[in-house]
């Protein structure tokens, strides 16, 4: 595992995306375990939220700041850019305004932090796009089912052999390479399986032989896995992770063996991406201004 010293970027902020076309693969908690972990780790932490009609990292980051506020807890938090309106209604604005938003707002961003995190809508985009091209780590979560796992290959009653890149894949592959001829920069591609069942079973054991033979194809190696367990859906309304301090004054329980897998399994995730492994939680630990609602395209405060 690397320290914390030898994991910080030395040529500007290090860019992690968390990407996928298909809704629902476990995108924003990924990318806020991410975002705390580093945080517990002394780095400086901006993120951004592209999902311009959900908006699930950013009001994860809200539920965060506010059960902070009203326990008195430091928790600590990001530098957050909401690119796009917390609403559904997106009238008048165009896909192009929010490019624009968003690299402007990275640019602002390059010299005051170590890490950038960006969590991607579910659906493709070419604001998502050009986040993947970006991306100097792509994780990819994949709920462990083949349903999910079309999202890379077209799957069916044939052998894997005969499976072909999916839409996303395919997005994937034109993002990189576009990177790397406009840099020279290659992107340390993930995937990881997520909400897997503990039990062997026979879906577990096929997919893993369809991930094992495409990878190299595809360009991605493969994390440990995230074990389906509920407490992951019991900390998004108190903004909290698997690496928080978690009391019965808190949560009105102690924490549970759950808990405690919970964040061994994210732990795992965080060394497997070459992260700084989070430290216990810090008293007085530094709270982040604001997050930046950005809904006018000509409308972005840089201030802290």
């Amino acid at each position: 595992m690397l320290s914390t010293q030898s994991a910080k970027p030395d040529c500007g902020p290090r860019v992690i995306v968390i990407g996928n076309y298909k809704g629902g693969s476990g995108k924003s908690t990924i990318a806020m375990h991410v975002i705390v972990a580093l945080l517990k780790a002394g780095m400086r932490v901006a993120s951004f939220d592209l999902d311009v009609q959900q908006q699930t990292l950013t009001r994860y980051i809200d539920n965060r700041r506010e059960w902070g506020r009203r326990h008195g807890l430091p928790l600590e938090l990001p530098r957050h850019v909401a690119i796009g309106a917390p609403s559904l209604d997106l009238a008048g604005v165009k896909e192009p305004d929010h490019i624009r938003l968003f690299t402007d707002c990275l640019g602002g961003l390059q010299n005051d932090h170590d890490f950038i995190i960006i969590d991607t809508p579910g659906s493709q985009s070419h604001l998502s796009l050009v986040a993947h091209g970006m991306a100097d780590t792509l994780v990819t979560p994949i709920n462990d089912s083949f349903l999910d796992l079309d999202v890379l290959v077209a799957v069916g009653a044939a052998s894997a052999t005969d499976a072909a890149p999916s839409q996303y894949a395919r997005a994937v592959a034109a993002a990189l390479e576009g990177r790397r001829a406009v840099c020279g920069r290659a992107t340390d591609w993930i995937v990881l399986r997520n909400r897997m069942v503990q039990a062997p079973s026979w879906n577990h054991d096929r997919i893993t032989d369809v991930l094992d033979m495409v990878a190299p194809e595809l360009g991605f190696r493969i994390a440990p896995g995230i074990t389906e367990r509920l407490v992951f859906r019991e900390f998004f309304p108190f903004g909290l992770t698997a690496f928080d301090q978690l009391e019965e004054s808190v949560m009105g329980a102690n924490p549970s063996m759950a808990h405690l897998m919970a964040r061994i399994e994210m732990r795992e995730l965080i060394s497997e991406i070459c992260l700084p492994p989070p430290e216990a939680p810090m008293r007085g630990a530094p709270v982040a201004p604001e997050p930046e609602q950005i809904e006018e395209p000509l409308s972005v405060s840089y201030g802290s």
